[in-house]
């Protein structure tokens, strides 16, 4: 028994320890699986944002190679304010998206599409494109119609020299249209903003109900947002005002969901950052139906875990029950041993013996010693054996049949009804016994003696029915064996 229980638990332990590994094994794929998606759906803002880049430079590419081909034809002309380059001012308006057009001599005097003059000599993008560069301004409100646009220049050339600047303007929400929001649903948001933080321009049409527009300055922004990472809004200045790209997680201390990822990138005009902003839930959003299967695998896991738990104990329940059962009963004949056959006895004759009229029964093999002097032990035990076997197969499931010693064995009929019945069992026990043969003794036929008692006329213990019995017996025995008795 204590083998067996130890072999049991060191069982329990080894499949504990099996489970707890294979759990840490799952709780470590699904952190790798997790951060597979985080890196997947950073991947795919930086590729966005790149995406993004690429875009608003081709188009304004498009418009310098425009403006170029322009000041290339004006650069021809006698004079840079001829009539014949006005009317090119007038046709850029009528024919690009830029809303306005102006041509600016070499002292900043600049006349415009719509016959306005004004001198911009004080403007950077000016000075730069005068000095032979193809140059963007920083938004600017107009001092004719106060709209806010960004100027386009690139240098006027008249014999390898500049000799002026031809620029053209668009209002920052035509800068905005150049920007797009088609990834997500349109729950992002792609902006622009200068290495101050400053939003010069931003797409108008997100779905994603953010507060974050023209003018409003992202990192004073972000810094009213309770952030948890104190080192992050600084991390992004720097790389702003050094024009390096990132992205990051903005997390709020209040509200997990609206925890956001900041991919940005330099555009490579001015000190431009171009930005995509998104809620970190909706940026996951693809690979939501793998925490369904998370979920799903681990509640199966879970069950799977308890069944095989159950199991163990079940299955514990059932060897404990069966070594109780092993140890109750007899090895050779698997009846109850000698030990056991008593306490069965008396807990039943304590339980019944008031109600029930129960038969107690001694049965010895007759000439059992003959077997084993002419057949051998092995033979003798094998004859037990069957005898074992065939008093299981003549009485109920609720009779007690033990093997006291040797040959002799005790079985109590439960609730025998009478001293008839009785009598009609052995006799059939008899006739039954007779017909048995053995393999190996020919011919050879068994017979037995028995005594008989009742419960509870001659006793309501094992030993009082023991001893009546035993004296039944014996008195049949020197009748000449082969036959029953009842004691009186």
């Amino acid at each position: 028994m204590k083998k067996n229980h130890f072999e049991l638990k060191n069982y329990v332990m080894a499949t504990g320890v099996f489970i707890l590994a294979v759990i840490a094994g799952i709780l470590i794929f699904f952190e790798c699986l997790q951060r597979a998606v985080q890196v997947n759906s950073q991947n795919t803002l930086k590729i966005n944002v790149q995406r993004q880049s690429e875009h608003l430079r081709t188009i304004l590419d498009i418009n310098y190679q425009y403006l170029n081909e322009i000041a290339s034809a004006m650069g021809r002309s006698e004079e840079l304010f001829s009539e014949e380059n006005k009317e090119r001012l007038i046709s850029i308006y009528e024919r690009t998206d830029l809303e306005r057009a102006a041509l600016i001599d070499k002292n900043g005097d600049a006349y415009y599409d719509n016959g306005v003059t004004k001198n911009v000599s004080h403007r950077r993008y000016f000075q730069e494109a005068i000095s032979g560069e193809q140059t963007i301004s920083d938004p600017l409100e107009s001092s004719v119609d106060h709209k806010v646009r960004v100027v386009l220049g690139v240098p006027v050339y008249k014999d390898h020299k500049v000799i002026g600047v031809l620029g053209g303007s668009c209002n920052v929400t035509a800068l905005s249209h150049m920007l797009f929001n088609d990834l997500f649903d349109g729950e992002g948001n792609s902006l622009l903003a200068t290495s101050d933080g400053e939003i010069i321009a931003f797409d108008s049409g997100s779905a994603s109900g953010t507060e974050i527009t023209y003018g409003i300055n992202l990192f004073k922004y972000y810094g009213e947002k309770n952030l948890k990472g104190k080192n992050t809004l600084q991390d992004i200045q720097e790389d702003f005002t050094v024009g390096e790209s990132g992205l990051v997680k903005l997390s709020l201390k209040e509200r997990k969901e609206a925890d956001r990822y900041l991919a940005y990138m330099p555009l490579g005009y001015n000190d431009w950052m171009i930005c995509y902003a998104i809620p970190v839930k909706s940026a996951q959003q693809a690979y939501e139906f793998i925490s369904g299967y998370e979920i799903l695998f681990m509640g199966s896991f879970c069950i799977l875990v308890l069944l095989l738990l159950l199991y163990i104990v079940v299955r514990n329940n059932q060897e404990k029950a069966e070594l109780v059962r092993s140890a109750q009963k007899d090895a050779l004949t698997g009846v109850y041993n000698r030990e056991n056959t008593q306490k069965v006895i008396d807990a039943i004759l304590r339980e019944k013996a008031p109600e029930g009229f129960h038969g107690f029964l001694i049965l010895d093999m007759d000439h059992f010693k003959e077997v084993n002097d002419v057949y051998g032990h092995v033979m003798g035990d094998n004859v037990l054996k069957m005898l074992g076997g065939f008093l299981k197969e003549q009485f109920r499931e609720q009779d007690v049949i033990g093997r006291i010693g040797g040959d002799e064995f005790v079985i109590l009929l439960c609730n025998i009804g009478s001293q008839e019945n009785m009598e009609s069992r052995i006799k059939k026990l008899h006739e039954k016994l007779r017909e048995i043969r053995m393999e190996g003794m020919g011919e050879h036929t068994f017979t037995f003696s028995a005594g008989i008692a009742f419960a509870p006329q001659d006793g309501d213990t094992f030993m009082e029915l023991y001893q009546k019995a035993d004296f039944a017996l014996y008195q049949v025995k020197r009748s000449g064996r082969d036959g029953y008795r009842i004691y009186k």
